[in-house]
């Protein structure tokens, strides 16, 4: 590239003194000096001038082909996180919908129309989720609409000795939240809190702002023991899954914790930025 460039700079130089001689001799300028003479004077400086036009034109270029490529790359990355979400909501779909299934199927042998009611209750909550299939993030008030389906598929399982309780500040119905965040939590806490428990069951959930933040938090009454007396772990795929799509969706400005209450009974919090508007992915944020 450096010869090429050097015999491009050397035959510019040559036509231009080769058309400017004639022509200031034409006008009357110049008339001592000859073609040799000024193109041997001015060969060097001449040269070096074009040289620093190619150079600008060539500093130019890169900047726009690395900005190209930076748009590029930050596209690229936005598209997989975008798939890694989806690849992480798409299992969380099944899960919920192989309990919930297995749970009919149960019912259906002893119970032939709760087991109904119960189907025709998946099928409106799954008519809901198709109507934000699109979005990764949907208001409180959406989502909780969400959740009241589901939990109303867990009454017909549990029956009346379950009771559900919400406290949701106002002021965080038209937060934006992950779609489906709470079902699998709220899976987890049916699952291992709630159907270990003999007596009444109790689910709590709540939102509130702290700190620029949204916290929610769903906690449970459940005894966390199985029949053998051990812990039982609450880490299962829905919460896994979870935990990844809020590190997909908000990096570090998100935490998710799993706490034992004192007396029985397991609350998980979820920390989100607090936000009512569509935000940038922290790919594309830390292009922009």
């Amino acid at each position: 590239m450096l010869p090429l460039t050097l015999v491009v700079t050397s035959v510019c130089v040559v036509i231009k003194y080769a058309v400017l001689v004639p022509i200031e001799h034409a006008l009357g300028l110049n008339l001592g000096a000859s073609f040799s003479s000024e193109l041997s004077r001015n060969f060097a400086n001449e040269s070096m001038a074009f040289w620093a036009v190619i150079g600008i034109v060539h500093a130019f270029e890169f900047n726009r082909r690395y900005r190209e490529r930076e748009v590029a790359a930050a596209d690229l990355r936005a598209r997989l996180s975008e798939a890694q979400l989806e690849a992480l909501r798409s299992q969380i779909h099944p899960h919920f919908l192989f309990n919930t299934l297995h749970a009919i199927s149960t019912l259906m042998h002893r119970d032939v129309g709760a087991a109904d009611t119960m189907l025709t209750r998946l099928s409106d909550l799954l008519r809901l989720t198709m109507q934000h299939r699109d979005q990764n993030e949907i208001s409180l008030r959406d989502e909780l609409a969400l959740v009241d389906q589901y939990i109303e598929i867990m009454r017909v399982r549990f029956g009346d000795r379950l009771t559900v309780r919400h406290v949701i500040r106002p002021d965080t119905l038209d937060a934006l939240v992950p779609q489906f965040i709470l079902q699998p939590l709220l899976e987890n806490a049916f699952d291992h809190g709630i159907a270990n428990t003999a007596g009444p069951g109790t689910i709590e959930i709540s939102a509130l702002t702290v700190d620029g933040k949204l916290e929610l938090s769903i906690s449970d009454n459940g005894f966390n023991r199985n029949r053998s007396g051990q812990r039982v772990k609450k880490n299962g795929m829905g919460l896994a899954n979870t935990r990844r799509r809020l590190e997909q969706l908000y990096g570090s400005a998100q935490s998710i914790s799993l706490e034992k209450l004192p007396e029985r009974g397991t609350r998980v919090v979820v920390a989100i930025p607090l936000h009512t508007s569509t935000r940038l992915s922290p790919v594309a944020a830390s292009v922009a």
